[in-house]
């Protein structure tokens, strides 16, 4: 075929301004997101407290995003199973993940074998709220305070029993700490289902029981809280003393937050941090997650891996001299 110079002319400058569209097409297609539904996959069951918070946030993305945010349930396995399912996902910025902070500052330390890195393979995006928690025991339990249980509890070394949500888990970890701090030894009771209707009959006088579900068992005198486990007294039970008010080295809280894959683009990610940030200082949504006993949180990614690697450190320490495993 011969092409006339005029011919040669036209092409040279058609390829020259496809080269030039494509890097603005793609930095459009990039700005364009998001284009279609985004996936929240929750690590906890329908109706729990990750899955009562992760919807609530789902909703409210949806809106300031203009898509469909769907929650996915994926419980078990410690929150494993809904890590690795992010962990795998295209790294799009349409999978998400909404877990517990100890599927990052435990689950690392008591799973021998993880099929996903969760410091390399996911990177965080905004924290969510946190929650403290409740030491409850049963009513006829006759302590009333940190004192008196630890008294009961040295008088019978091993025979006081708590119950925890299973092993690894923030109520088991939280009364295994409490036991250290305090030098006392009790009989753990892994469950697989809620516990605290046990703790109500008796079967086992006490747990560490998170604040959403412990205040209305508490309210309803069903159960007697000893100490909130939180550096500073639960805003809804300002009588209820903290087990730092005994031992000022003793303050957990649990936290929640999402995550991403990895290779998500930085603005992405920083465009979620700032949304998640606006909906958790709004008016309307620190109400409602505080009268569920929770407190909102925001943070930086930065802040939030930051606080990841600290927590991390401090039940590393713990696991390690406890020697806890689950596998």
């Amino acid at each position: 075929m011969n092409l006339t110079r005029r011919d040669m002319v036209a092409r040279a400058a058609a390829a020259c301004a496809a080269a030039t569209l494509l890097p603005w097409q793609a930095a459009n297609a990039q700005q364009a997101w998001p284009a279609k539904p985004i996936k929240l996959v929750n690590m906890g069951p329908p109706g729990s407290p990750p899955d009562t918070y992760g919807r609530i946030y789902a909703e409210r993305l949806s809106k300031v995003l203009g898509v469909p945010v769907i929650v996915e349930n994926r419980p078990g396995a410690g929150a494993n199973l809904a890590s690795d399912a992010v962990a795998k996902a295209p790294a799009d910025g349409y999978t998400l993940l909404y877990t517990v902070s100890n599927a990052f500052v435990i689950n690392p330390w008591i799973y021998s074998k993880l099929s996903f890195n969760p410091e390399k393979d996911l990177r965080p995006v905004s924290p969510i709220l946190s929650q403290g928690a409740f030491i409850v025991v049963n009513n006829d339990l006759p302590v009333k305070s940190v004192k008196e249980l630890v008294a009961y509890a040295k008088e019978r070394p091993g025979k006081l029993a708590y119950a925890s949500y299973g092993i690894g888990g923030f109520p088991h970890l939280a009364m295994e700490l409490f036991c250290e701090r305090a030098q006392v030894q009790m009989l753990h009771v892994p469950y697989k289902t809620g516990p605290l209707t046990d703790v109500v009959s008796g079967q086992v006088q006490l747990m560490v029981e998170p604040a959403a579900s412990a205040i209305p068992m508490i309210r309803s005198g069903r159960v007697r809280a000893i100490a909130a486990t939180s550096a500073k007294r639960h805003p809804q039970l300002p009588d209820v003393p903290t087990v730092a008010e005994t031992y000022p080295e003793f303050a957990l809280t649990g936290w929640h937050g999402i995550w991403a894959p990895a290779g998500v683009p930085n603005d992405i990610v920083q465009r979620l941090n700032s949304e998640i940030t606006r909906i958790s200082q709004s008016p309307e949504i620190r109400k409602q997650i505080m009268e569920m006993g929770s407190e909102p949180m925001t943070a930086t990614t930065e802040n939030m891996a930051a606080m990841v690697r600290s927590e991390a450190k401090l039940w590393g320490d713990l696991l390690k001299t406890k020697n806890i495993t689950v596998d």
